[in-house]
């Protein structure tokens, strides 16, 4: 019997090893992002079943699901009207890394442009359709439409590409988001691939020869499916030019244990992504409805690929509208790891809201942490609430409320006297932290109430928060901050020159490490501080897209104050076009460059000036 015990225990143990970091991911979905509750209940479920990816739909049905100057250049619209005032992307980052988990902005309709029942503030098809209707894919018959009532727009055009990836940099550059999830990065079917502009592509590079009638045609799959591996490798090189240690991922499917469907149903050669490093990881669909069918598509994706640490097996629990048993769920984990993958990703997270219980109970037991990132990517973070008053420290006159918040009730006072709350945070490691206040509004309360975010200097920056408007409540960030390792008084909420008949409602307070400014910090290692846009961008030169068609951006960081001059040169050393003697106040800056009167070829961009010797090499496709 002792023996017996001893095994169990040995078993148990070399079980949590080897699973000690796996992948754990799950979708949200248009449906559960209707108001912030929802969201953020739908965070904290996923978050207690001991998930730790989730992905998060932030391209949708054509539209943005964040304020996107991008989109708004294109359209004259920042965001899907149904989300007006909010910033969904912005909302999950701060429900999800309250947790430790990782988020991927999720592109699920990818080259979809639009979908037929839902067209708010368009007047057709989809709103980037109303600004350029030639980007509408077509097929050979002249149809747009596709069976699943999607309007796609023309993979293989430059400018739309342009578009996608302008889009996913937007992210990448100004959200502290840990990876993109790209979806539908594939053709609607084999039938389109037959607008103007891909037939005449096609014919410029086939000696004049039109696309093959038969869309089946193993040459003209190729062709299509070359055309998305280069667009593919521009976002990929694009996105770890700024962010090495960003992960970009992809949902591709594979629907049988022989055939390679994504390719010869979609033009979709995930493969090539993944055997040339043009993808971090992929989480790879299937609708089966048996552990013994998963496990031959299992067994077939390790023959298609050179390193299946990439590939991250995902499946659904209602495949065609079957609901599969827990049990069975169970079995599609338990193959998924008896093969040597490292976790799965299941769809959708409200399908799986009565499994998840189970999950943790049966499969999910103990916290695990994403493979392809160290363990204490998002563990430096914490929550001080409200009831905590060591770390909320009350000053003046406050009263409790009925009226609930982060946990339980929250505090309030009113403006007259002087009143405050002091938070301090055990801050983990050195770097730069994000600062939020949770916000309860209510029309009796302040809307000027003062936040003052302090830095590890002492410094003090004013932060003013409408405590009427609901649009601000939850979580509100205020400020970003570099704040050093140790016990520190981070946050005041003050009721300063607030009038004597309005409320201000204290709650909890979150500060988390932010990984765009503070990517190389890790546990028991303070790294040395820099200023914020030095450690953003190591002193470099980057420029996105790249290759490109229609535009570029060049982005450049130097000293303050600094003069220098701007230089574009082509492959004979011709300088095309220069700007001299310019700084600005802060460093940074934003160079666009429109290649309307570059021919294609090789060029660099150079940044000269005392102590600096900055250069790019640009490449221009068309």
């Amino acid at each position: 019997m002792r023996k017996l015990i001893l095994i169990v225990l040995l078993y148990l143990l070399l079980q949590s090893n080897l699973f000690s970091q796996e992948l754990r991911g799950t979708w949200i979905a248009r449906d559960q992002l209707g108001t912030k509750e929802a969201l953020a209940y739908a965070i904290d479920s996923i978050a207690a079943a001991n998930f730790n990816v989730v992905y998060v739909n932030v391209w949708s049905r054509g539209y943005p699901l964040w304020k996107s100057n991008v989109f708004y250049q294109h359209t004259g619209v920042y965001i899907d009207p149904t989300y007006e005032g909010r910033d969904i992307l912005a909302e999950a980052i701060a429900e999800a890394h309250k947790h430790g988990l990782h988020v991927e902005a999720w592109f699920e309709y990818g080259f979809v442009g639009g979908y037929e029942p839902y067209y708010p503030g368009t007047s057709g098809k989809g709103k980037i359709f109303d600004t350029h209707p030639d980007w509408v894919a077509k097929r050979l018959d002249g149809g747009e439409k596709d069976n699943s009532n999607f309007y796609w727009m023309v993979q293989t055009r430059k400018d739309v590409q342009d578009f996608l990836i302008d889009l996913v940099m937007e992210v990448v550059r100004n959200y502290d988001v840990d990876g993109i999830e790209l979806d539908r990065i594939r053709y609607s079917s084999l039938q389109y691939g037959y607008d103007s502009y891909t037939d005449s592509l096609y014919r410029l590079e086939h000696n004049g020869n039109p696309p093959p009638t038969n869309y089946a045609d193993q040459s003209w799959i190729r062709w299509r499916a070359d055309k998305l591996n280069e667009f593919q490798a521009r976002v990929y090189d694009s996105v770890k030019s700024v962010r090495p240690k960003f992960n970009l991922s992809n949902a591709p499917s594979l629907y049988s244990a022989s055939q390679y469907t994504s390719y010869n149903n979609f033009c979709q050669d995930w493969v090539w992504w993944v055997n040339n490093n043009k993808i971090d990881n992929v989480q790879v669909q299937s609708y089966v409805e048996s552990p013994a069918a998963f496990s031959s598509i299992l067994d077939f994706i390790q023959t298609l690929v050179n390193d299946k640490s990439k590939v991250f097996p995902s499946f659904a629990v209602s495949p065609n509208g079957n609901t599969l048993q827990p049990q069975v769920v169970f079995q599609f984990i338990d193959v998924t790891r008896s093969k040597g993958f490292k976790g799965n990703s299941i769809w959708y997270s409200n399908d799986l809201r009565n499994y998840f219980q189970e999950l943790r109970a049966n499969r999910y037991q103990q916290k695990s942490y994403v493979p392809f990132s160290s363990t204490d990517w998002r563990e430096f973070r914490q929550v001080v609430k409200i009831s905590d008053q060591t770390n909320a420290v009350r000053y003046g006159n406050w009263s409790t409320s009925l009226i609930p918040g982060y946990e339980n009730q929250t505090i309030y006072t009113t403006g007259g006297d002087s009143s405050s709350i002091s938070y301090y945070f055990d801050v983990p490691v050195s770097g730069y932290y994000d600062v939020y206040a949770f916000v309860v509004p209510a029309p009796d309360q302040s809307n000027n109430v003062e936040y003052l975010v302090k830095d590890s200097s002492g410094n003090f920056v004013s932060v003013f928060v409408d405590q009427t408007n609901v649009l601000n409540k939850r979580w509100k960030k205020l400020l970003t901050v570099y704040l050093q390792e140790g016990r520190r008084q981070v946050l005041i909420l003050s009721n300063r020159g607030v009038v004597p008949n309005k409320k201000v409602r204290a709650d909890a307070a979150f500060i988390k490490l932010n990984r765009i400014l503070s990517p190389n910090v890790t546990t028991g290692v303070e790294t040395e501080k820099k200023n914020m846009n030095e450690n953003l961008f190591k002193k470099g030169i980057f420029n996105y897209p790249n290759p490109f068609n229609s535009s570029t951006t060049i982005e450049f960081l130097i000293s303050p104050q600094t003069r220098f001059n701007f230089s574009l040169y082509n492959s004979l050393g011709q300088k095309i076009y220069s700007f001299d003697d310019i700084s600005n106040s802060d460093g940074r800056y934003q160079i666009k460059i429109d290649s309307t009167n570059l021919s294609s070829g090789i060029y660099l961009c150079s940044v000269t000036g005392k102590d600096i010797q900055l250069s790019s090499k640009l490449i221009v496709i068309k």
